[in-house]
């Protein structure tokens, strides 16, 4: 089986991008199916993650001009962003034409998904989705009433529906998030993301928490470095680490000054061993405001951390809710009822020992090989009707 991916470039360690690496390195290593990435602006670029010698690439390298749209007026924006949409539109279709495919995966990253369902290529389209519904644009004007003023949105939104609804297949993350998509949208199913890392198993003996993500508004570390205050001082020989990098980087390091917690709060890069980072630590404190499916939950389970994580929608409750680790889920954004389950595991090694084998337990059903046996039974399926 012939099979395409389309993101925009493959140069970050976010979740998405190791996402993409773990599942075309089994696609190509273990399946022996041709899998082909493509690209439109990883230019010079390293790639981040090492993907196998069996997948092939094509970078297409267009300047895309979304991130230089600020200051121009109106009809110049319309008109870069019209002209690269027609040269990357074109290159697609051109590589699809010319290499027969079987299946064209939209990651949702990407341009291209606001055209890959409309080509005539032959090939069967899937686009992912690895957000959850509510924050995107398209969901608030769906859901918006008529009226005049908003007239000409809910016509783009309603012909932008149209062009999402001749996907063959569009994928979510969550069951929740299925409902949701199902309300506006046909073909929707939900496969969640795999474990992606060999698991270290964590020590519940060892005093410290972990937190792992973009120095972004989503991921909620102010809300964390709070929570942190509340407690410090009562746990002097604890600390509490965050791996990541991002726009607000510097914010959380002057929040943490202006704290005075320098000496319990440390932030490291990200890491490509990420599975010895889990090893290290026996909390892992998931702050975040929404989550498409958190990847790094879900792994720091595997290896044995106990989670103390905001209930925001989508994720934490799918994995946590059904289990004894919905003792540790917290509303959102309780600060200090967050603090408190921290301090509730930090003082009791016996109860991190019971919540760390329990959240073993928990992370078994998202292991690898069964998840990738639902995305082969869908390509199956998807060839089969055709």
């Amino acid at each position: 089986m012939k099979i395409v991916y389309f993101f925009p470039n493959l140069k970050d360690s976010a979740g998405t991008e190791r996402m993409l690496n773990v599942k075309a390195n089994y696609l190509a290593d273990v399946l022996h199916h041709e899998v082909t990435i493509i690209t439109y602006r990883q230019f010079d670029d390293p790639i981040f993650f090492e993907f196998s010698d069996n997948i092939k690439f094509e970078h297409f390298n267009i300047p895309d001009p979304t991130s230089q749209l600020k200051g121009l007026g109106y009809w110049k924006k319309k008109e870069l962003y019209k002209n690269f949409m027609h040269t990357y539109r074109r290159k697609v279709e051109d590589y699809l034409t010319q290499n027969p495919t079987d299946i064209a995966i939209s990651m949702y990253f990407g341009a291209e998904h606001k055209f890959l369902p409309l080509l005539k290529d032959g090939s069967k389209k899937i686009m992912e989705f690895h957000f959850h519904f509510d924050i995107m644009p398209f969901s608030k004007n769906l859901k918006a009433k008529w009226s005049v003023r908003n007239f000409r949105m809910k016509i783009q939104t309603k012909l932008f529906q149209r062009t999402l609804n001749k996907y063959d297949k569009i994928i979510v993350l969550t069951e929740q998030d299925q409902q949701e998509w199902e309300k506006y949208f046909d073909n929707i199913t939900n496969i969640p993301n795999p474990i992606t890392i060999q698991p270290i198993q964590a020590d519940p003996q060892l005093k410290k928490v972990l937190a792992v993500g973009r120095f972004t508004y989503q991921k909620g570390f102010n809300y964390l470095i709070d929570a942190w205050a509340i407690i410090n001082k009562d746990f002097p020989n604890w600390e509490l680490n965050i791996y990541g990098s991002g726009e607000l980087e510097e914010e959380f390091i002057n929040q943490i000054k202006r704290l005075n917690l320098e000496k319990s709060i440390h932030i490291y890069p990200p890491r490509k061993d990420i599975n010895r980072v889990f090893s290290q630590h026996s909390i892992y404190a998931l702050s975040s405001r929404f989550e498409g499916f958190p990847l790094v939950l879900i792994e720091s389970l595997a290896s044995g951390l106990t989670p103390v994580a905001f209930e925001c929608k989508n994720g934490p409750k799918q994995m946590m809710g059904d289990s004894r680790l919905k003792d540790f889920l917290v509303q959102p954004f309780d600060v200090k009822e967050f603090a408190e389950k921290l301090r509730i595991l930090m003082e009791n090694e016996s109860l991190r020992t019971e919540m760390s084998n329990e959240a073993v337990n928990v992370s078994k059903r998202y292991e690898l090989i069964p998840i990738m046996e639902l995305w082969q039974e869908t390509f199956s399926h998807l060839i089969k009707k055709q």
